[in-house]
């Protein structure tokens, strides 16, 4: 038996919808009521996951029991999985906000995506099913990296702390079960995927930049269609809510409105002037500088467009305690961009400071406002080794940009890496 495309495109569908609507209602709540009370904001979190959660649990069922029966296998009722706990919910979301309170609601949708996931896992363990995961859409390397493992028995040792493994919000693809030993779902094809797994020496960063490499001309042709389309599209701005932004030690709240028309958080001041196609090129090349350090593209940084005396004059500003880049809206004025170094110089200038910090995390740090000073100077001394082995001295540090030299005579080796790297691409 093979579960049809159109069978199963009609089951993703609707469990992605179910988990989108419970991220829509958050977003939704958030916009209205902001951050301030966050005992109503867990209730509100918590409720979603609770109703949502029961909803694509119990979608998770009828496909699990559907598939049994067509092949021909008797099994007791499936059962929905346990849905999140409050303190569950409270941990999520308060370590969502730690890193960027604008992600929320992602937060939200995948506590929702998870409970479908270990409703058709937990099944299959109790009822001795082979499970697959299977892709759909333009999916991550790691996805295909899961899916590369072909049909599995079920077993504790699948779980991570008792849940299914990477399991993430933006994402389409699904478990699948089968319980004879052959069936399938039509165009799963883990050897194909254990091919390009391998081909990439198991190194999921060498898998990105290899489909990149041959995918790169549909993609860009796609990205430029997608940019003509966006460049000229009015900006809509939602609801208004609010942002907490530091800088040099001091705290500042901005009002925002999230610019609707995009399909990942972009927010502009309310004192902030920009064009659509001004807005549209910031956010491509955040995206291509995104590309070109291999970070991956579901880790991409909230993008906030303020006014220029809220980002004190400066032209950008990346924060890795929320995950979130701040642009000046002078970015749109092509002589800015110029004298910045070139046009999309700032934003790889920002993104190469997002690297630095996901290099941190990879070594078990976390972020925060309370440690960000001892951050700030572990990073020092790593790039302070990192541009003396390139070479870079007080005498000549001034040839990268005027910038560099300021920051290197104030010990801000960090600044001087990120004009450093971006000073080389533009060379290149």
């Amino acid at each position: 038996m093979k579960i049809s495309t159109k069978a199963w495109k009609n089951y993703i569908t609707k469990m992605s919808g179910i988990s989108k609507k419970a991220a829509d209602l958050m977003q939704e709540w958030v916009q209205k009521n902001g951050f301030g009370d966050d005992k109503a904001l867990l209730d509100y979190a918590y409720a979603l996951s609770q109703k949502y959660g029961k909803a694509i649990g119990a979608l998770s069922c009828q496909m699990y029991e559907a598939t049994a029966a067509a092949q021909g296998v008797q099994i007791p009722s499936a059962e929905i999985a346990d849905l999140p706990e409050y303190g569950e919910v409270a941990k999520a979301v308060h370590g969502t906000m730690k890193q960027s309170q604008l992600n929320v609601p992602s937060t939200v949708a995948r506590l929702v995506k998870l409970v479908g996931a270990d409703t058709t896992l937990k099944n299959a363990m109790r009822d001795g099913a082979q499970f697959a995961w299977v892709p759909n859409g333009d999916t991550c390397s790691f996805c295909i990296t899961l899916a590369s493992r072909g049909w599995q028995y079920m077993s504790k040792k699948a779980l991570r702390n008792g849940h299914a493994e990477h399991i993430h919000a933006h994402c389409d693809c699904e478990y699948a079960v089968r319980f004879d030993g052959k069936s399938t779902v039509a165009g799963y094809e883990p050897d194909k995927y254990l091919e390009e797994y391998k081909n990439a020496g198991g190194d999921i960063n060498a898998m990105r930049r290899i489909r990149y490499k041959e995918n790169k001309d549909a993609i860009n042709a796609r990205k430029r269609e997608l940019y003509a389309k966006q460049a000229y599209r009015k900006v809509e701005r939602g609801q208004a809510t609010e942002i907490s932004m530091m800088r040099r030690g001091t705290e500042s709240v901005i009002s925002v409105k999230q610019v609707e028309t995009y399909d990942t958080p972009v927010y502009i001041s309310d004192r902030a002037k920009i064009k659509p196609k001004a807005l549209n090129a910031i956010n491509q090349n955040t995206e291509k500088a995104l590309r070109e350090y291999d970070i991956p593209i579901e880790r991409k940084p909230v993008v906030v467009v303020l006014a220029e005396d809220e980002l004190n004059n400066a032209l950008g500003l990346y924060d890795p305690c929320t995950n979130t880049v701040y642009y000046n809206q002078t970015l749109s004025n092509q002589e800015i961009q110029e004298l910045a170094g070139g046009r999309g110089a700032v934003e790889r200038h920002e993104m190469w400071h997002m690297k630095q910090a996901e290099d941190f995390q990879r070594q078990e740090w976390t972020i925060t406002r309370e440690n960000r000073s001892e951050y700030l100077q572990k990073l020092c001394e790593k790039c302070k080794k990192n541009i003396d082995n390139a070479g870079i001295t007080k005498d000549n540090v001034g040839e990268i940009s005027e910038y560099a030299k300021i920051m290197y005579n104030r010990g801000r080796y960090d600044e001087v890496e990120a004009e450093f790297v971006t000073w080389k691409r533009k060379k290149v």
